[in-house]
């Protein structure tokens, strides 16, 4: 990565925290990397050739998303098929989700206004995305997912 490191290792290790006790999904990633190289690969909420200070603004004005953006940098990193790449934008959305239903009760205005800012971005990484993902070749049609023993 290019980027320098978003999060201090400390910070690394609060967001899976979040993410475990979040019970999102994705987190059996965490077992292959240290701290040290997540906070390499992670690099905030948005995609690499946005420039560092605007990474930075995103993910202070959405830090509720941070923990599920940590799962969604990491599988970008490690790639995939077109069906993996699909896969990880839809496990950040229901991440995100994840995180909302558990912080705003359903009375609550914010809880909507966000589910349609994790809809849209999870749609926005769907659709542009492509360009920041690691794709694999030689793959055949099998997904790396399957071979992960989800």
């Amino acid at each position: 990565m290019s980027h320098a490191p978003m999060c201090e290792t400390a910070e690394i290790k609060k967001l899976i925290e979040k993410a475990i006790e979040g019970e999102l999904e994705g987190t059996w990633f965490f077992q292959w990397y240290s701290p040290e190289e997540l906070s390499v690969i992670y690099n905030g909420i948005g995609p690499d050739r946005f420039p560092e200070w605007l990474r930075a603004l995103l993910t202070s004005c959405a830090k509720l998303f941070e923990p599920a953006a940590l799962i969604h940098d990491l599988e970008y990193f490690l790639g995939g098929t077109q069906a993996d790449f699909t896969a990880a934008n839809t496990r950040f959305h229901d991440n995100c989700k994840r995180l909302i239903l558990r912080e705003y009760p359903w009375w609550s205005p914010m809880r909507y206004i966000l589910l349609s800012k994790a809809r849209r971005w999870a749609g926005y990484c769907q659709q542009f995305g492509d360009k920041n993902y690691n794709f694999k070749t030689g793959m055949g049609n099998g997904s790396c997912e399957s071979s992960k023993g989800k």
